[in-house]
């Protein structure tokens, strides 16, 4: 799972394995390790309102979507769920695709990507 942060957009990117657990009631996290602190991030899943909501403690953003919501999703070709507008904090979860262009890093468990050029 990647994150990226820019100003009030949070988005998550999640490889097949880790939109597979997240669809079955599974939860997904990275570490970042600082010479004095671990940041982490985490995706987990819920059964209420609102859809997809997020927290912020202890060095640690947790993300929370509708475990019925997520299953939906993970079965689905669907790209992204984002959190309802309104909000000033704005969520992005997406299914992470192969890039088109050569990377060094491991691309195998990401989704074959739909389109031919960048």
């Amino acid at each position: 799972m990647k994150i990226r942060i820019l100003g009030d957009r949070v988005r998550l990117r999640l490889s097949q394995t880790e939109v597979e657990r997240i669809g079955q009631g599974g939860s997904v996290s990275e570490n970042t390790n600082f010479p004095n602190r671990i940041f982490s991030y985490r995706l987990v899943t819920h059964s209420g309102d609102p859809d997809i909501r997020a927290e912020y403690a202890h060095d640690a953003i947790t993300i929370s979507v509708n475990g019925k919501l997520a299953t939906q999703w993970a079965q689905s070709d669907q790209v992204g769920l984002e959190s309802a507008s309104g909000s000033k904090l704005h969520i992005l979860i997406e299914k992470d695709f192969q890039c088109l262009t050569d990377r060094s890093e491991d691309e195998s468990d990401l989704f074959p990507n739909p389109n031919e050029t960048c």
